[in-house]
């Protein structure tokens, strides 16, 4: 995938995060967003503020699953450490480091 096919589809997850309801057993859904090459650059121009708060106000259950979701993963990449999910680990964390401050944040 080049780099505007992957910023596109990186888009498009954070889109359906925001618009509509992702099942927590979407296993395609959340697998193809962490296998998405992103830069820490582009996680944050593409989750932007706006976007980060919709989803906490309007799509709490997506943000849940969200957390959920890339902890599992985590905890995944460290059980079986293997050069091939580096790069999945560094995506969670630049997600849930873009994401993390918005939950914080007092809503309305």
């Amino acid at each position: 995938m080049g780099a505007s096919a992957s910023r596109e589809k990186f888009r498009e997850s954070v889109s359906a995060l925001v618009e509509v309801d992702v099942s927590p057993d979407d296993a395609d859904f959340w697998d193809e967003l962490w296998k998405i090459p992103s830069s820490a650059e582009e996680v944050f121009e593409l989750i932007s503020p706006d976007a980060a708060r919709r989803l906490r106000d309007e799509r709490f259950d997506n943000l849940a699953t969200l957390f959920t979701q890339a902890t599992a993963q985590l905890c995944q990449i460290v059980e079986t450490p293997y050069n091939i999910y580096f790069d999945q680990a560094l995506n969670c964390v630049r997600v849930l480091t873009r994401i993390l401050p918005f939950l914080l944040e007092k809503g309305e």
